[in-house]
């Protein structure tokens, strides 16, 4: 995985984490009342106090990007996590300061932070690419379906066409939010438990009936939407042309969407 920022090792900041706080006696008293006694409150001021240190650290990973992507409260987010969790494990009789301990943790947290952010960014990429491909596929088959193409058509036969093409793109959000990491259609529905337990149901029938396809077109349904492969990259590992590819996507959606019409699919998700 390629982090967004040049962190591979930890920035300079030992001259920042060696710098006394401003009320060093004060901090040892706080660390005392709050390992020994457990005071919540001592632990909520020395988090207050080091957070200014959270803000410098997370600045200094920002200065070190290599892109625009992540912006500097997502790199201040980690950072207090780090510092956070750097107060809960600190032991003072080790003899190491806290700064210089939590810089490591706040380290440790920032890069786990850009990986999984940059591993969400390119899901979404990915997601991106594959919809604009389904869509430039779905609407080139249902114009092609209604003769020449390249004919000018009337409003009635646009309708069709933008008909066809949006339900096409619909089902496919259905199998694509089978494996997505965050599908889009669930995460669009208002937080409602019926209309989300609807598109469950709804997307557990898509799962179902995947499995009555043939076996090509399985194979074509289940790479394009679980493995996120283009169709050209479904062509080139089942030795078809990427046409061919796109008529088999073609047949398989149009008989899951008439599963899916079908009186009896409902028995699917009993």
């Amino acid at each position: 995985m390629t982090a967004t920022t040049d962190s591979s090792d930890p920035p300079d900041v030992e001259a920042l984490a060696d710098a006394p706080t401003s009320a060093p006696g004060q901090e040892a008293q706080l660390w005392l009342r709050f390992r020994e006694r457990g005071d919540m409150a001592a632990r909520a001021a020395l988090i207050e106090m080091h957070r200014p240190f959270a803000r410098i650290v997370a600045a200094t990973y920002f200065g070190r990007r290599i892109d625009d992507d992540i912006e500097f409260d997502e790199y201040h987010q980690w950072a207090l996590l780090g510092m956070i969790e750097s107060v809960d494990r600190f032991d003072m009789a080790r003899g190491a300061g806290f700064r210089t301990f939590a810089s490591r943790r706040m380290h440790g947290c920032i890069l786990d932070g850009l990986e999984r952010s940059t591993e969400k960014q390119q899901q979404i990429a990915v997601r991106r690419r594959l919809r604009e491909e389904r869509a430039d596929d779905a609407l080139q088959s249902a114009r092609a379906g209604r003769g020449d193409a390249g004919a000018a058509v009337g409003e009635a036969e646009l309708f069709a066409v933008l008909a066809e093409v949006g339900m096409g793109l619909a089902l496919g959000m259905l199998l694509e939010g089978t494996a997505m990491v965050e599908p889009a259609l669930d995460a669009a529905i208002p937080d409602h438990a019926y209309e989300r337990v609807e598109l469950r149901q709804l997307q557990a029938c898509v799962r179902a009936s995947i499995g009555e396809l043939s076996e090509q077109e399985q194979l074509v349904v289940k790479g394009h939407y679980l493995d996120d492969l283009r169709f050209v990259e479904i062509a080139a590992k089942l030795g078809l042309t990427k046409g061919r590819v796109s008529q088999i996507h073609k047949q398989a959606l149009d008989k899951l969407r008439a599963r899916l019409r079908a009186p009896d699919s409902l028995d699917l998700i009993l």
